[in-house]
């Protein structure tokens, strides 16, 4: 591939997957300017192996690998230097409701309360739940977080279970 096929597939790939990226991006980090810096080095990460690309899954499955694996790097870099807020800040909820075309107030409050739950979620399980939102199959995810599907499965049930009481707890139900 030469470098004018290079970065027309390359900014092909982005347009397809940046808000999907950045929002995993986001979930992740919860604070936007260490976001930026995450999505910032996801597609250099992209643009750097883009060669190596073989085509065996999806290309957004690739990239999604790639996002996570930066995103967990990303993380234990900077964790020895800063506390992880594990609540949704401001930022990310101009960027929740940036995403809610929806003018029902109820869902948005309802939605608003699922991104504080899962802002308060593990790491890995933060990840899953992203990727389910964004409509990714339980493969898909296997494939990306490294686990089997089977399990990705388990983690989902355990997911739903701990974002319903969260949710409840925090609508007063």
């Amino acid at each position: 591939m030469n470098k004018n096929e290079k970065e027309k597939y390359f900014q092909k790939i982005f347009n397809e997957n940046k808000d999907r990226i950045y929002r995993l991006c986001f979930s992740v980090i919860e604070n936007k300017n260490d976001a930026d810096d995450l999505f910032q080095e996801v597609m250099i990460n992209v643009w750097n192996n883009l060669e190596k690309f073989r085509g065996e899954s999806e290309v957004s499955t690739w990239i999604y690998r790639i996002s996570v694996n930066s995103a967990l790097l990303f993380n234990k870099r900077f964790s020895r230097k800063k506390e992880m807020n594990p609540v949704i800040d401001e930022e990310k909820m101009k960027v929740i409701k940036s995403d809610i075309k929806n003018n029902n107030i109820e869902q948005k409050e309802l939605l608003r309360i699922l991104y504080l739950c899962i802002g308060k979620l593990k790491r890995q399980d933060k990840i899953i739940i992203t990727l389910l939102l964004e409509g990714l199959s339980h493969k898909e995810i296997s494939d990306i977080v490294g686990i089997t599907i089977n399990y990705v499965g388990v983690k989902f049930k355990r997911i739903k279970e701990v974002l319903g009481i969260c949710i409840e707890e925090k609508d007063g139900r």
